[in-house]
């Protein structure tokens, strides 16, 4: 029996609706459309997740202006980031991983307003997501998208959540960590791991829902998974020209509703 795939499309078509109603309130506020700034490395990697970025941006009705950083001398690179932080004209700011060579996650906190964060990367944003308690708070909080995304993945299954045990294995600051907060914002009990957590094939056999973010591929074989769970694989390689995931293909044999790497 092979596990129901949950695919995030239908899921991406509501969002997309959801910013687009914004996006038109915006305008009439503003006089235009809402304006993103995009900062990424000159010749970065990654260029799959911007491309799509600048697709969602242009079908939800915001304008998006690409700023390339070239590597050079640390206080330049502060210097110019620090100006499209306070450009007037942009709303909100994202800055792409992998950061430009010179800058790290630190310097990118510090430097976003947090009036203009989109990916929740600012001590005030994080700070305010987890001081929420319920999905009705931390819905309207700005929390890292992927985390976001999955938990909304979650929500869309349609299936009972309230009490039922969650696992996520990963403790990343962008998806691990936050993921496991808005899980139980949903009224889960949840377990957080990483790669070195001990016994962790058997913890996450307990899981009636398992969240895979560890960055390894093939880190989860087809027994860690309880027959029938929801599986939700965030982790992306690309290894000899092939996209795998944090699953071994086995898992879809054992889950009961699995996301597509």
């Amino acid at each position: 029996m092979s596990a129901r795939l949950l695919d995030g499309k239908t899921l991406a078509g509501k969002v997309l609706a959801e910013a687009r109603a914004v996006a038109r309130a915006g305008v009439g506020k503003r006089g235009r459309a809402p304006r993103l700034a995009v900062v990424a490395s000159a010749g970065g990697a990654a260029q799959s997740y911007l491309k799509a970025k600048l697709r969602a941006c242009s079908a939800a009705g915001v304008e998006a202006v690409i700023h390339r950083l070239s590597a050079g001398p640390r206080e330049k690179l502060l210097g110019l980031l620090a100006d499209i932080a306070a450009d007037a004209s942009v709303d909100a700011l994202i800055v792409e991983t992998p950061y430009p060579r010179g800058l790290s996650a630190a310097d990118i906190s510090a430097l976003v307003p947090p009036s203009k964060d989109a990916e929740g990367v600012t001590p005030e944003a994080y700070g305010r997501l987890f001081l929420s308690k319920t999905w009705a708070e931390a819905s309207h909080r700005t929390a890292p998208c992927t985390a976001e995304a999955l938990t909304r993945l979650v929500m869309a299954a349609n299936i009972p959540l309230s009490g039922r045990r969650a696992m996520v294995v990963g403790r990343s600051t962008t998806v691990g960590r936050p993921t496991a907060h808005l899980l139980t914002c949903l009224d889960m009990t949840v377990t957080l791991a990483h790669s070195r957590t001990r016994g962790l094939a058997g913890l996450c056999r307990e899981a009636d829902l398992l969240v895979v973010a560890a960055g390894v591929p093939g880190l989860i074989k087809p027994s860690w998974v309880k027959r029938g769970a929801l599986v939700l694989a965030a982790g992306v390689h690309r290894l000899s020209g092939r996209l795998v995931g944090d699953c071994t293909a086995g898992v879809a044999a054992r889950a009961g509703v699995l996301t597509p790497v």
